[in-house]
């Protein structure tokens, strides 16, 4: 029998190739899940894009926006990080097809699910402003209505 080094070499060849494809193969499996998780992380926990105080934004949503334009809207506006994100984020949020056309303030400290609460809120137009039903617009209408007691001397 004859060594033939020309069929070794091969055969080494070979093997560091399959180990090479294995070792990226494994290292390309780490890094999808890695994004996976993160993504899937931030679907439920995604931090605000600012610290408190923030900065308040007006946004108008208009009727008919799916979530992808309101998501694609309030990215370019610096208010949240990804607008791709947002769509999951409201798919799997408690106002899933709720959120309603407007005028918002938001700011840039609130995290996507207070956004979501805010545009989800039932809304009354008045003179020109929109209110959520949730405030109390009542205590507005007794100081208004209620006149200083002039003391009289």
């Amino acid at each position: 029998m004859t060594i033939r080094p020309k069929k070794i070499l091969i055969q080494v060849g070979t093997i560091i190739l399959k180990v090479a494809m294995l070792c990226a193969a494994a290292f390309l499996l780490y890094k999808v899940a890695l994004f996976a998780y993160d993504y899937g992380f931030r679907i439920f926990a995604e931090k605000p894009v600012d610290r408190e105080p923030g900065i308040d934004v007006n946004v108008a949503i208009v009727e008919g926006k799916s979530v992808k334009e309101i998501g694609k809207l309030l990215e370019e506006k610096g208010l949240i990080r990804d607008g791709g994100l947002f769509v999951w984020q409201e798919k799997f949020s408690e106002y899933a097809g709720e959120l309603k056309p407007g005028a918002y303030t938001l700011n840039t400290s609130m995290t996507p699910l207070e956004m979501m609460a805010i545009m989800a809120a039932e809304q009354e137009e008045t003179e020109g402003n929109f209110v959520r039903e949730d405030e109390s617009t009542e205590e507005d209408t007794e100081t208004e209505s209620e006149e200083p007691e002039s003391e009289e001397n």
